[in-house]
């Protein structure tokens, strides 16, 4: 009898400590986090679109929303189950062009201190993003600033630049920088996710690596053998990748010659809290996607539509919105499954579910 209650209660341990490797950690794309007094606006001038978009938007989004966005993130991380371990930030943090030395300091400055104001009770792990190094001094703002509180985050005295992973339970998260160009993407990618014994890997970018848009924008995009070389560690390794960048809610499944790749993009700049249902959802992959934008660069949509009519040889799952909000991923051991869960705006409840298993999206 004891023998047996014995036995039990090893069970019973061992099945916890399985179920307890369980967890969740929340995605957000673009932030674009803007105050006008971190712009120099003489030299903003000099770059109409960029100045409406700043004056516009931007900065109105932020005082907007910012504060009670971040509340319902932080209300999230705290209840969400399985346990919560990490918030992922998919780059444009900042909406930078702060137009000179001085006020890209002062604005990567803000930035960092707009975060540790949410008093999240997870770390933030942080991609960089074009806008967060783009105008006079934003790259050593970025250095400077970013790089220490990245260190803080992840508790990783030795980070150096934004090529970097961290673990939590068996979940391993490998951010990478396209713009450092001192150090060799590949092979830190290849040998962070090939070495790592984590049974859910992600690669975290902030611009896709697979095209999802008629703007065809994507990692390597003008190297067609670093791109092949990109997605055959991703896909080698069944990494998921997470990205930004195109302001789009998108989940993407594309095979290679060493497995699929599940890619999922997620846009969290709140223009409006009560947006739930988007304008519309497109779900058909190839060409059609840049006649449906016939005016943007319309020099340029032949070759655009022919990158989409081979890259649609390889996708077998597409879709993709117009809907800003915020992704809670849950891992599932026993099942061995990736959950997401996409929330629109300020919504409750999720207006989107995938499920993973495999490197393969579950219909």
């Amino acid at each position: 009898m004891k023998k047996l209650l014995y036995i039990l209660i090893l069970f019973e341990t061992l099945s916890f400590q399985i179920r307890a490797q369980d967890c969740s950690f929340l995605v957000l794309g673009d932030l674009h986090y803007d105050q006008l007094t971190d712009h120099d606006l003489n030299w903003l001038r000099t770059k109409p679109d960029d100045l409406r978009q700043v004056t516009k938007e931007y900065t109105v989004y932020t005082e907007k929303y910012w504060d009670d966005f971040m509340e319902i993130l932080k209300e999230r991380s705290a209840s969400t189950t399985p346990e919560l371990k990490a918030i992922i930030q998919l780059g444009d943090l900042s909406e930078g062009l702060a137009g000179s030395e001085k006020k890209a300091e002062q604005m990567a400055s803000n930035t960092m201190k707009a975060l540790e104001a949410t008093n999240m009770p997870v770390p933030w792990i942080i991609t960089k993003g074009n806008h967060d190094i783009t105008g006079p001094g934003a790259k050593e703002a970025f250095r400077a600033n970013y790089i220490p509180f990245f260190r803080t985050q992840t508790g990783d005295p030795n980070l150096k630049s934004a090529n970097y992973s961290y673990r939590f339970n068996n979940v391993l998260v490998v951010c990478i920088d396209p713009w450092n160009r001192e150090e060799d993407l590949l092979a830190f990618l290849d040998h962070e996710l090939s070495n790592s014994d984590a049974k859910f890997k992600f690669d975290a970018v902030h611009e896709p690596v697979i095209p999802v848009t008629e703007r065809c924008w994507y990692v390597f995009k003008n190297d067609k053998d670093k791109r092949d070389s990109l997605l055959n560690i991703i896909a080698g390794n069944k990494a998921i990748v997470l990205c930004g960048h195109l302001h789009r809610y998108s989940v993407v499944s594309r095979s290679t010659e060493f497995g699929p790749i599940v890619q999922l993009m997620c846009i969290s700049v709140i223009r409006d809290s009560n947006y739930f249902v988007p304008s519309g959802v497109i779900t058909d992959y190839g060409p059609s996607l840049v006649e449906n934008q016939a005016e943007w660069q319309p020099e340029t949509s032949e070759q655009r539509k022919k990158i989409l009519t081979e890259e649609a040889k390889f996708v077998s799952y597409y879709k993709q919105t117009d809907l800003p909000g915020y992704a809670i991923i849950k891992v599932n051991e026993e099942k061995e499954i990736v959950e997401l869960e996409y929330y629109a705006a300020f919504g409750k409840e999720p207006y989107d579910t995938v499920v993973i298993a495999d490197g393969k999206i579950i219909l």
